[in-house]
């Protein structure tokens, strides 16, 4: 940003004024407005369904230190576990005791 570009400067070819600015960042907030926000909650709907969705669900009997593998976990109804979208999380990671 630059006071006035006739002012000349290093970067004044590319600078904008104070005015231009304030308009930059008005549209910004339109932008971002517009886009809204994203909401993961489900819906009510979703919710009652639920029981009849797929989880992940350690399909053998895992030793702590163990990786997690397509042949260990698999995915099942009911869907009261972990959903399956995580598959990609769960896969090649170390088992752990808590």
């Amino acid at each position: 940003m630059t006071l006035k570009i006739t002012d000349g400067g290093a970067d004044s070819k590319f600078s904008m004024e104070p005015k231009e600015f304030k308009g930059m960042v008005y549209n910004i907030r339109i932008v971002e407005k517009a886009l809204g926000t994203v909401n993961y909650d489900l819906t009510e709907k979703q919710v009652n369904s639920r029981e009849h969705s797929r989880s992940l669900f350690v399909a053998k009997d895992i030793k702590e230190g163990e990786i997690f593998t397509e042949e260990n976990i698999k995915s099942i109804r009911p869907g009261f576990g972990l959903e399956t979208k995580y598959i990609e999380n769960v896969l090649a990671t170390v088992a752990v005791r808590i």
